[in-house]
């Protein structure tokens, strides 16, 4: 039962990885920091090591901030964002799950874990695409990057 434990996690973060990765490859240098993203998340599952999660995530990341830099639109940015907090967060949930549960079950925690980060962070992108359609002045990718930055700054601290 141990080498299943994390297991829905770990699916789960490598499918946010890899749907980030679509999203954001909008050019060269955003896909290529994607694919080294979804690499270094599943190695960091298989070898539970939350540091490798963590670089992951922060590649996930290079690659929405590489896209915004590009010119990709408000809402590509958001769902990238969206995408990398999700694969970060479900990434490490693998990994600490294995840690404290061992061969504990943990089919229905991991299930109801991912169910609701991905109906809190898709609530959150949905409503933030939904403002940029209200007459809102124009921002900048990049700014808006700078917003999901702090956004997933501000989950990593509260996870310490």
């Amino acid at each position: 039962m141990t080498a299943r434990t994390g297991l829905v996690c770990g699916g789960a973060a490598g499918l946010a990885g890899v749907a980030t990765l679509f999203v954001a490859g909008v050019g060269t240098a955003a896909t290529a920091a994607g694919v080294a993203a979804v690499v270094v998340l599943g190695g960091g599952v298989l070898v539970r090591s939350g540091r490798l999660v963590d670089l992951a995530g922060a590649a996930l990341f290079l690659e929405v901030l590489v896209a915004a830099l590009q010119g990709a639109s408000a809402t590509t940015v958001l769902a990238g964002g969206g995408g990398t907090v999700l694969a970060w967060t479900f990434g490490h949930a693998a990994v600490d799950l294995r840690d404290d549960l061992g061969t504990g079950p943990s089919v229905t925690v991991e299930s109801a874990h991912v169910a609701g980060t991905t109906a809190l962070v898709g609530v959150a992108v949905a409503v933030t695409t939904l403002l940029f359609g209200v007459d809102v002045p124009r921002l900048p990718p990049l700014a808006l990057a700078s917003v999901v930055l702090g956004a997933i700054a501000l989950t990593a601290a509260l996870r310490r």
